[in-house]
């Protein structure tokens, strides 16, 4: 605070006084504040001998905050807009609302302000340009009870300002403060009173002019005050109603509770009563209304009346009435609609509910519907994680387009686990902005897994069609060079005009039993093929075991006797018959057989045996064959594999052949025919395999044995068309017909030159392979079929293809024989023996089966 300079002389104590009795008696005489401040100024101004000032009183705004309005204040305009502007804004008091100033800082700390430096007190606001200079200034804040009520502002004073001259001005100034309080008290009660009467006037009209039945009921229940809409609901004229209780124009159901909820508002049960009821009007009509009653109290607590607001609800109820009648309407008729019928609603804000769903919900969603009617997450909570983006992105879609949807998608739910749905909804645009669909859905599960399952079909067929193309490539490839290997092998060694000597005889056999085992392998891989595809045919009939046996036996002893194993058998009683495919059986002994001797120890056996089992379970007598052998033995870890495709249990390290599908081949041929396998074995103990079949009797007569030689002409002048591409095969076979000189062999290299050959020669047999280069045997089939000269020419297929479809396709185009290659030399001489020789019919006849 800058130091004051020495004030001038102080005015008369009888002035100040004079002046604080002029200042009471003028508010006592006009109650206009602003009108005595005007009239004291100019006297202040003379006793603190200041150049101008200010009264202000102190207003608050709406948070309580304080600020100074000055209806009294000094001219200090300085041109001709601020002295309009000071005309102008005293009339409603110039507000002074920014307290970061001198001025301020007597509100805002309560304390006197004394500056006789302004220009270079930190508290200074600054003025607007124009303003007169503030040389000093004295601020003085009024107090009246504690409270702050107002200020008084002086400025520049000659010799600045100083404590004394506010203690000498404080009598006057505590009368400014009690008159500016007092100013202020006035104002705030006619304020007060000025609210009450508009409010009670506000209550009145909004009482009248209310859109719902109001009135003020005293305690006894006697309807006191009661507003024009009350009255239209009850029908009555005003004075009607008021000379009523409201027990009298209730329905007679509800008066009970009417009681009993007045009862509970005064006994403090209740705070208020929020219900429907009914009112009867007088000519017997219900009205129904929404009810709240409120209880008034006074000061003490003490009951006073109540409060009513009604409101007529009759069309809702009528409306109510008629959607009950309609939702179950809609109920019925969705019970018998299969799958589910709703309505789904998206908020604007992203709350999802379900306004209606019917029963169906609890089947397709496992959900009750009462349960998502206000909160439908729970329904998205059973859709499939995998799902949910399209559904939520085919929302956002109905959303943006309004266009119907279709979807289709899985659930998860806690009892039926992974179902499908499928269906349609189309959406609307609500008032609210709310969007509404409306849909359908169905399970669709079933024909879901039919459509899967028709696409795992069509795979599977497919794949077993490119799987049987590829066999048959393979099995022609194959066969086709093996055929060169074998046949011409076995042309050595039966060639009588070139007879070989003992040492290239062993060299022949040596590529014979090495092409009879790859030719061994090429039929166990395509038997595997046909027997998981179900395309191996089985010739079923009575079949006596001692035959089989001893069949299967002969053709191991070669390979025993090499091994140094022995073969034991005990002879089975003649009468004992399984039923069976007979190749097929003596297929599975002469596997088991070969396993026993391969993998058998040098100077070991191998022993057969066969008797009559109980059936298991109570079923028919079982025909047991067993293969027991002197070998190593199975661990428990080898037996769990041992019938599992090309896995051979570690003998791929032993040096013995094999392709490890025997076994496997083996176990699926005996359940083919109706019987079971298994095996006993222990490490160092060798192996028992038993094959156990149903017993059945011996057919009642014993048919002509297949493959009985018959007499066989010279076949003297027999022409033979050969229809083949692979001169290797051509050279086979030629040099196969040199062993019968007076056939003649002709040579077609294509098929269109064996159609060609076939009308010029005339043949008394064609040899057909199957794959020519430029067109099929079935292609070169088809045309002889269409020439009646050619068509009843016997036919054989001499081919690398081995598959069934292949030969019973060839059947059909009238192949009386189908010879696979590799080629049987002896095989081959014999088919044509019987077909030259006319031991066979021509097309279609019986042959030798290929």
């Amino acid at each position: 605070m800058s130091v004051p300079a020495p004030p001038p002389a102080p005015a008369p104590v009888e002035d100040l006084g004079v002046i604080i009795r002029r200042l009471q008696a003028s508010f006592i005489r006009t109650a206009a504040a602003h009108e005595v401040f005007d009239a004291l100024l100019p006297d202040l101004l003379r006793l603190s001998g200041s150049a101008y000032g200010f009264i202000g009183e102190v207003w608050r705004d709406e948070r309580q905050k304080p600020y100074l309005k000055i209806f009294t204040l000094s001219d200090i305009s300085w041109d001709d807009a601020t002295r309009e502007m000071v005309a102008r804004e005293r009339r409603n008091g110039i507000e002074f609302r920014n307290l970061d100033n001198l001025l301020g800082s007597a509100l805002t700390t309560a304390e006197v302000v004394i500056s006789n430096d302004p220009a270079n007190d930190a508290r200074r606001g600054g003025l607007p340009p124009g303003h007169p200079g503030l040389r000093s200034f004295l601020g003085v804040p009024l107090l009246h009870g504690g409270e702050l009520v107002g200020e008084v502002g002086l400025a520049n004073r000659e010799g600045g300002y100083d404590t004394q001259l506010v203690e000498r001005l404080q009598p006057l100034l505590a009368s400014v403060a009690a008159i500016v309080s007092a100013t202020l008290s006035d104002r705030q009660r006619r304020r007060a009173e000025e609210a009450l009467r508009l409010s009670e006037a506000r209550f009145r009209a909004a009482f009248e002019m209310a859109a719902v039945g109001m009135a003020h009921v005293a305690l006894d229940g006697g309807l006191r005050e009661v507003n024009q809409r009350f009255c239209e609901i009850l029908g009555r004229t005003r004075d009607e109603v008021q000379s009523l209780r409201f027990s009298d124009v209730t329905h007679p159901d509800d008066v009970a509770e009417g009681l009993a909820q007045r009862d509970a508002l005064l006994s403090g049960r209740m705070s208020d009563i929020h219900t429907q009821k009914r009112y009867l009007r007088p000519d017997g009509s219900i009205v129904w209304v929404n009810l709240t009653v409120a209880l008034v109290r006074d000061g003490a607590g003490a009951p006073l009346h109540f409060i009513s607001v009604i409101e007529d609800i009759s069309e809702q109820k009528q409306a109510e009435s008629v959607l009950r009648d309609r939702d179950e309407l809609l109920h019925k008729l969705t019970r018998q609609v299969p799958g589910l019928v709703y309505q789904f609603r998206l908020l604007p804000g992203g709350q999802r509910l379900m306004p209606y769903a019917s029963n169906g919900l609890r089947e397709l969603f496992e959900l009750e519907p009462d349960a998502v009617r206000d909160d439908a997450s729970m329904l998205f909570e059973r859709i499939h994680p995998g799902d949910l983006p399209a559904i939520e992105a085919s929302m956002r879609h109905g959303v943006a387009s309004l266009a119907p949807t279709r979807s289709e998608f899985r659930v998860v739910l806690p009892r039926r686990g992974q179902r499908w749905l499928a269906g349609e909804a189309a959406p609307e645009a609500l008032a609210d902005g709310s969007v509404l669909w409306t849909g359908y859905l169905m399970d669709v599960t079933d024909r879901r897994r039919y459509e899967e399952a028709l696409v795992l079909a069509e795979a599977a067929e497919r794949a077993n069609r490119a799987k049987t193309e590829f066999l048959s490539r393979m099995s022609h490839e194959l066969r086709t060079p093996l055929n060169a290997v074998l046949g011409f092998a076995q042309l050595l060694r039966v060639d009588a005009n070139q007879p070989l000597s003992a040492a290239q005889r062993a060299k022949v056999e040596h590529i014979e039993r090495a092409g009879a085992h790859l030719l061994a392998m090429i039929a166990d891989v395509l038997d595997l093929s046909r027997i998981e595809a179900g395309g191996l045919p089985l010739s079923l009939e009575a079949l006596r075991v001692a035959q089989v046996i001893d069949d299967a036996l002969a053709l191991m002893a070669h390979d025993a006797q090499h091994a140094g194993v022995s073969l034991d058998h005990e002879a089975p009683d003649v009468r004992l018959h399984v039923r069976g495919d007979h190749v097929r059986l003596r297929q599975v002994l002469t596997n088991l057989l070969s396993n026993a001797i391969k993998y058998n120890r040098a100077g070991g056996s191998v022993r057969v045996h066969a008797g009559v089992e109980a059936g298991r379970a109570g079923g028919p007598p079982l025909v047991a064959i067993s293969v027991r052998d002197t070998g190593p033995g199975l661990s428990a870890e080898q037996r769990m594999r041992l019938y599992e495709p090309f896995n051979r249990l570690g003998a791929e390290r032993s040096g013995i052949e094999g392709t490890g599908i025997g076994l496997v081949i083996t176990r699926k041929l005996v359940e083919l025919m109706g019987g079971l396998i298994d095996v006993d074995s222990e490490p160092g103990s060798g192996s028992c395999f038993t094959v156990r079949l149903p017993l059945t009797q011996p057919p009642s007569a014993v048919a002509a044995l297949p493959g009985m030689a018959k007499d066989a002409g010279d076949g003297a002048s027999c022409k033979v068309l050969y229809a083949e591409d692979n001169e290797v095969n051509v050279e086979l076979v030629r040099q196969v017909m040199g062993l019968r000189p007076q056939w003649q062999l002709v040579v077609a290299r294509n098929g269109a030159e064996a159609i060609e050959l076939a009308r010029c020669e005339r043949p008394n047999l064609l040899l057909l392979d199957m794959h020519l280069g430029d067109m099929s045997g079935f292609d070169v089939l088809q045309a002889l079929e269409a020439d009646p000269a050619l068509a009843a020419m016997p036919r054989v297929a001499l081919s690398a293809d081995a598959m069934p479809e292949q030969i019973r396709a060839a059947r059909l185009h009238g192949v009386s024989t189908y010879l696979t290659k590799p080629l049987d030399v002896m095989a081959l001489l014999r088919c044509l023996d019987d077909h030259l020789a006319g031991a066979l019919p021509g097309k279609g006849g019986p042959g030798v089966p290929g």
